[in-house]
């Protein structure tokens, strides 16, 4: 059942986090961000440093870089949401405007992760 309510989270189609979900979600990610971003940034020091565009294709074109890619987006994205979300519950006072600022947000992340996989599966 947690997996299902998951999936539908990500699609926007299910209730949002209570709080102890939450606090794991954010921490999870947060973790996760961290390992991805280190390796982003040793690929921008050491790999991509003075490449061109011609290689920064290739680079992306590789099956793992545009694996961890994606998913340094995708993390990032989430993580983002979940941040925003601490904002609205806790300074925005009407439940619905609070419920219309967190789906709108999700919209824009639910977008923004379409961008990404077109923009990654055209290279």
């Amino acid at each position: 059942m947690g997996v299902v309510i998951k999936i539908r989270r990500l699609f926007g189609i299910a209730g949002f986090e209570h709080h102890s979900e939450h606090w794991k979600s954010q921490r999870s990610s947060s973790i996760a961000l961290f390992l991805l971003g280190y390796w982003f940034i040793f690929q921008l020091l050491f790999s991509l440093n003075d490449a061109g565009i011609n290689e920064i294709q290739q680079w992306m074109a590789q099956p793992l870089n545009s694996v961890l890619l994606a998913l340094t987006l995708l993390y990032t994205l989430y993580h983002s949401e979940l941040g925003l979300q601490v904002i609205a519950e806790d300074y925005v006072e009407s439940k619905s405007t609070q419920t219309t600022i967190l789906y709108v947000v999700r919209t824009i992340r639910l977008a923004a992760i379409v961008i990404t996989f077109i923009s990654l599966m055209r290279i």
